[in-house]
């Protein structure tokens, strides 16, 4: 995954943040604090949730790992595999010896009892449509399981390295906080909703070296002024979810390193069965209306890369819809919808927040009436899932640099059951035909099909791609992230 930092170009690797992050500094304790803006959601840990970057793959594990930067998966939890000359039979072998924190031996049922769960809607996965497409799961012994497909899936072990393998006897009782039951090298033991989560060393781990602290405290900090003074009275070594207009006054500060750790979306949506949004040309002039140069400058300090569609594309498609408030107020006037009233739902989390204020100005500008619904990122997810988040809303992808076969099922912007309501026979034919293409040509062209229908309908149109920022103190190293910006502490040590 790549982002663009003031025209150059930065791969991010796991190789590269242990490097960055060993520089000396200042010894802190052996209790390692995390400043995050999201508590956790221990209900929601098969789909991805801002909340549960700091602490869930320290936690739990997946079979695979796939390095940012890299296309080869990792072994983690399984420890080799196969796949047949037809693509459609994948057979893991996994690490024996592998125990849970409860102290039960992880096996084969483990991994079937995750994924036929990532399956079921229930479990909010982005991913579920790839787990419901594997037609069989197959556990010949507790250390082997064997997935049989219906045809060949590119994105399978994209699938598998985002879903942690869960405990299948205390999954079900997971939602308070009380039984968080991995297999990873730190037990969660301890959660005050909204204030601090803690993690402490599992000690029946199989690599005794994967947990250098005594003590993993995470903090939930809203206020990114906090989590800056956080970090700079050492009271916290590493602060989460950072926005670069946050940073700046830490940038060139040899104390701390600022890591880009995933890519991320930020779709602005209309439901399409609330009026005046069931006319396109309301629709359109949102499109119109919105800064993103200026969101970009001001929130993302020029990081991200605005854009109206969800992956790259042409700029004749990215900048379709280029800043033009008159064209925006014509297309309401044209429409009858002036002085039309937008509610917009939006994360309580300091990014959303500012992104609100320019889009709030811009609207207000075009000829809406603006009013903000501020959820708690809990609560955005449920009403995201049951797609019921009003007539308007900011959100927020954790997903830049999915392929588009796999954003149009993972993304609740695109996905079937998306809060915008927007599901037409067009859009399924033009969907099939990016996720069934047989060719490189093939998937190209849908793909600008598709994208051309997407900035007509204006349903859902993306804003900018941006990373997330880490700011750590320099003296933590072998810091490493997941593409979607998990922390991953088994070789980080303090200094």
């Amino acid at each position: 995954m790549t982002f663009q930092f003031n025209g150059w170009r930065k791969c991010v690797s796991a190789v590269a943040l242990a490097a960055a992050l060993a520089v000396p500094g200042a010894a802190f304790a052996e209790t390692l604090t995390i400043a995050s803006p999201s508590d956790a959601q221990p209900k929601n840990i098969l789909p991805i949730r801002a909340g549960n970057t700091s602490w869930l793959q320290a936690v739990f594990e997946p079979l695979v790992r796939i390095v940012p930067g890299e296309d080869d998966p990792q072994p983690v939890l399984a420890k080799s595999w196969t796949v047949s000359e037809d693509g459609k039979t994948v057979t893991f072998e996994l690490e024996d010896g592998v125990t849970f924190h409860s102290g039960r031996p992880f096996t084969s049922a483990d991994v079937k009892f995750t994924l036929e769960t990532a399956a079921d809607k229930a479990s909010a996965s982005q991913f579920d449509f790839i787990a419901r497409a594997i037609s069989e799961i197959a556990t010949p012994s507790d250390t082997e399981v064997v997935l049989t497909l219906a045809k060949p899936m590119p994105n399978l072990f994209e699938f598998l390295s985002q879903t942690v393998i869960v405990d299948k006897d205390t999954y079900d009782k997971r939602a308070d906080g009380k039984e968080i039951i991995g297999t990873g090298p730190y037990k969660f033991a301890e959660w005050v909703p909204g204030a601090s989560i803690r993690l402490e060393p599992y000690d029946g781990y199989r690599d005794p070296d994967a947990h250098a602290f005594d003590d993993i405290d995470i903090a939930i900090i809203t206020d990114p002024t906090a989590m800056i003074s956080a970090l700079r009275s050492n009271r916290a070594q590493l602060a989460m979810q950072m926005q670069p207009r946050d940073v700046i006054e830490l940038s060139g500060n040899p104390m701390y390193q600022t890591v880009p750790t995933a890519g991320s979306l930020y779709p602005l949506g209309v439901n399409v069965t609330d009026k005046p949004f069931d006319d396109k040309r309301v629709r359109q002039a949102v499109g119109y209306a919105i800064d993103r140069d200026r969101i970009n400058q001001q929130v993302f300090d020029g990081l991200g890369t605005p854009t109206d569609l969800f992956w790259p594309t042409s700029d004749e498609q990215a900048q379709h819809y280029a800043y033009n408030p008159d064209k925006a107020r014509e297309l309401l006037k044209e429409a009858g919808a002036e002085g039309a009233t937008a509610t917009v739902a939006l994360h309580a989390l300091p990014s959303q927040r500012a992104i609100f204020e320019i889009v709030q100005n811009n609207l207000t500008d075009a000829g809406f009436k603006v009013e903000a619904n501020i959820l708690d990122p809990s609560t955005y997810g449920q009403q995201q899932i049951a797609g019921e988040l009003g007539p308007m809303f900011i959100q927020l992808h954790g997903m830049d640099g999915l392929s588009p076969a796999t954003l149009l099922s993972a993304a609740p912007a695109l996905r079937d059951g998306n809060p915008s309501h927007f599901w037409t026979d067009e859009y399924l034919k033009l969907r099939d035909a990016v996720q069934s293409a047989a060719n490189k040509q093939a998937s190209d062209d849908a793909v600008k099909a598709l994208g051309d229908y997407l900035l007509d309908q204006a349903f859902n149109l993306n804003i900018l791609s941006a990373p997330t920022l880490s700011v750590s103190t320099t003296n933590l190293k072998g810091v490493e992230y997941t593409t979607t910006g998990y922390i991953v502490l088994n070789h980080a040590s303090g200094g």
